[in-house]
């Protein structure tokens, strides 16, 4: 069942965990309560030897059950205490989890919206916050309401009138309590609100800081860093000023001067119509006041993290539970004996943050063990193409067919699997070579590692490094060249053996030779797959059996290289300045669109 808000989900999570939660909580009652015993035998021993009873046997025994009973609370203080930040660190890691796994299983539509910054200060932050909460904080506010409920039960003892103020003492306190909570939840929000902002200026800054050094924006990242740092220190020193003036402690001040001025009053009166307070009495109120008062001074930073923490999880519970509008369900059926054909019919395709077409009506068939080239200007819809492919967004409108199937009917790990990706964009982890090679294929042995690397020509490079496969790369491959990390990323994709091979622009950072080289030795491999490749380079294309050109989402041409090069002037216009072109054929028109 979901949830209905953030403090629902905490409750959630505290009953996963019941014999923690209730230990702590009970025992935290107890505990105090043991607490209160020192103070009813002091006030026994010194009211009897002031009354002149001197050092008697019993006063003997208490002092022994006095030190006896040290050593309990030690054990029950230490035992709740422990056990109250095992329980924390367990919720909380439980949450991270589970807002680390919702992430992971959002779709990219839901991603493209997202701010890193954000994600990683709750993550971090907000997570933290509510481990504090937890401990000691919630555990505080129990030891509180425990005294206030123990000192209005020695009230009634002492004389019902103090009974009654206490009552009403103890409902205004609150009832302030829950006001200045109030006030101070919108100042906790923002506070987390702008802590993110940190969060999100600091991981910008460290994501571009070549591109900060390249164009000596130093001062620029910083005047950017002070201006967010200084709009989160406005917002927690208004917090602070909040936090600070706790005005329900006013109350317990009050409070303590009635309980402890009229139980004096009590005590020197020798009138039979008023109650009998003895010495003792009054030590003891003095006792329990004094323990109320020091712990309901500390209420206000409980208080604080307390509604922070409530700020935390509303802000974790609204990312875990949020709407995903990319979101689609998985379907059932396994791709491994499935012929590796692929066919989009009447494929339109928009992001969701925009009306305007990316992909418009594309249609096309590609045969198993087909290579299929894509080209196209920049923002004609090659590179969102292949994503399709990959299922990693939906086509707003049409089909895409794989083995003859809708793509929608298959599994996310048989579709993964079948298919593999050199991107554009490479993404290495700050990890060793070895294992993001292995990323895409964990259980693949060493030997097969390396012969992927071998066929990517990454092999002879690697082993010229100090701890060859075992180099760590750095945070996306920075360790690595532009080459080296693209060769890394063509042995990842190699190495999973897919039946379908997507090339997104996998040539762009490699030198000719390079290029030449990895052609040769994947040529065999190639034969064995289908490929799509997007790429503007002529002498990747002019391999493939059948080119496809983009143009603002349209298909403008199709057909084999030689055909195009002939008949298509959009094709033409993509090689004419770098290259020597056969003549045009007259019959050739602009807007002619070869069929397959």
């Amino acid at each position: 069942m979901k949830p209905r808000n953030g403090l629902h989900w905490l409750v959630k999570y505290h009953l996963n965990h019941p014999f923690m939660t209730f230990y702590t909580y009970i025992m935290a009652i107890i505990e105090l309560i043991l607490f209160t015993y020192p103070i009813r035998i002091t006030a026994k021993i010194i009211s009897g030897v002031i009354e002149g009873g001197g050092i008697t046997a019993d006063i003997k025994t208490d002092l022994l059950f006095l030190l006896g009973l040290a050593g309990i609370q030690v054990v029950v203080f230490f035992s709740v205490s422990f056990i109250n930040e095992v329980l924390a660190h367990r919720i909380t890691t439980d949450m991270t989890q589970e807002f680390f796994e919702s992430l992971q299983y959002r779709s990219l539509t839901y991603h493209d919206k997202q701010n890193v910054g954000n994600l990683m200060a709750m993550a971090t932050g907000d997570t933290r916050t509510i481990n504090i909460a937890l401990s000691p904080a919630t555990r505080f506010q129990i030891t509180v309401l425990t005294i206030w409920v123990l000192n209005l039960i020695n009230a009634f003892k002492v004389h019902w009138s103090l009974g009654v103020i206490g009552i009403v003492i103890v409902i205004l306190f609150y009832i302030l309590t829950l006001r200045y909570a109030k006030k101070l939840a919108p100042l906790a929000n923002t506070t987390r609100e702008r802590f993110s902002g940190v969060s999100q200026v600091t991981d910008s800054s460290l994501e571009g800081i070549r591109e900060i050094k390249g164009f000596r924006s130093e001062l620029w990242a910083k005047r950017r860093f002070i201006k967010t740092n200084n709009a989160l220190l406005e917002s927690e020193i208004r917090e602070g000023k909040k936090s600070a003036w706790f005005y329900p402690q006013l109350l317990v001040t009050l409070y303590a001067a009635i309980l402890i001025g009229l139980s004096l009053f009590f005590a020197s009166q020798d009138n039979p119509a008023l109650p009998s307070v003895t010495l003792e009495n009054v030590m003891v109120i003095s006792g329990f006041v004094l323990m109320m008062i020091g712990h309901s001074e500390e209420l206000d930073w409980a208080m604080s993290f307390i509604v922070r923490a409530k700020a935390s999880a509303d802000r974790l519970f609204e990312i875990i539970y949020a709407e995903d509008k990319g979101e689609f369900l998985e379907g059932s059926n396994f791709l491994d004996e499935i012929p590796a054909t692929l066919e989009f019919k009447n494929v339109s395709f928009h992001y969701d943050n925009s009306e305007q077409n990316v992909l418009e009506e594309v249609s096309f068939l590609i045969r198993e063990n087909e290579t299929f080239a894509i080209v196209g200007g920049p923002g004609s819809g090659k590179t969102t193409l292949t994503k399709l492919i990959q299922r990693l967004y939906l086509p707003t409108i049409g089909e895409i067919l794989v083995g003859g199937h809708p793509i929608t009917q298959f599994t996310n790990e048989s579709l993964r699997k079948t298919i593999s990706t050199v991107e554009q964009d490479i993404f290495l982890f700050n990890d060793s070579i070895m294992e993001n090679i292995r990323f895409g294929k964990p259980c693949a042995s060493e030997n097969e590692v390396i012969d992927a690397a071998k066929y990517a020509e990454a092999h002879e490079f690697i082993e010229e490094m100090p701890d060859k496969y075992n180099t760590l790369i750095g945070e996306r491959g920075v360790r690595l060249s532009g080459g080296q990390a693209q060769r890394i990323s063509i042995a990842r994709a190699l190495l999973m053996n897919p039946k379908i091979l997507i090339m997104d622009d996998a040539a762009a950072a490699l030198d000719a030779k390079t290029e030449i080289k990895i052609q040769k030795a994947i040529t065999e491999i190639l034969k064995t797959r289908t490929t799509i490749i997007t790429t503007h380079r002529l002498a990747i294309i002019s391999r493939a059996d059948v080119v496809i050109i983009l143009d603002k989402g349209k298909i403008v041409g199709i057909g084999s290289h030689e055909k195009l090069i002939r008949t298509n002037m959009f094709y033409r216009r993509l090689f004419e300045q770098h290259f020597e072109l056969p003549p045009l054929e007259p019959e050739a028109i602009e807007s002619e669109v070869v069929d397959q």
